[in-house]
């Protein structure tokens, strides 16, 4: 008897980050994982995400959710190809938002970002804090689980998020996962 093996084919979800399925920990936290509320680890702070998308589509907007304390940082967030260098990590900037104050306790914060087309593949999503009063919804798994296996970086960077990425990849790495991500539709 033989199988025919059946390739698992997805669309681009409506919102995609870290904890979509088109995330590394999107695919590794299990359904009772509980995203709580904390702090930005540390001011001027980037915190980078790998990503997987199955298929080109079009970021409209960058959202993250925002915890019970807002309103006196603000957050950036961008998207990056893959290392234009060949190494492993984040590149080049393909869009990046919006310096934005943090608005709206223990809600979904949106930045407007020219419609942007995106490759299939993998690409990394950027998340930029100016302080550390502002707090975000977030899982904190094992920082080996976060550095090893969900591939995530950091960089210390004053003025926002680069044109070019260079997060480090550090034994020390701050295990924040925060919800956040783009929107591949207009409006939810």
């Amino acid at each position: 008897m033989t199988f025919a093996h059946q390739v698992r084919r997805y669309a681009v979800a409506p919102f995609v980050g870290p904890h979509s399925v088109h995330g590394y920990y999107g695919e590794l936290m299990d359904n009772s994982a509980t995203a709580t509320n904390a702090a930005w680890p540390a001011a001027n702070r980037a915190m980078y995400y790998p990503l997987i998308l199955p298929e080109p589509c079009t970021a409209y907007r960058f959202f993250w959710v925002n915890g019970t304390t807002v309103g006196t940082h603000n957050f950036q967030m961008g998207l990056y190809n893959d290392n234009d260098a060949g190494d492993d990590g984040p590149g080049t900037s393909i869009v990046l938002g919006n310096q934005t104050l943090s608005a709206g306790a223990s809600a979904c914060q949106f930045d407007d970002i020219t419609d942007t087309p995106l490759p299939a593949g993998r690409l990394w999503i950027a998340l930029w804090g100016s302080g550390t009063t502002p707090s975000l919804f977030r899982h904190a798994p094992s920082s080996t689980l976060a550095r090893h296996m969900c591939g995530m970086g950091q960089a210390s960077l004053t003025g926002g998020l680069p044109a070019t990425a260079t997060p480090v990849s550090v034994g020390t790495l701050t295990t924040y996962i925060a919800v956040c991500g783009f929107t591949t539709i207009p409006s939810p």
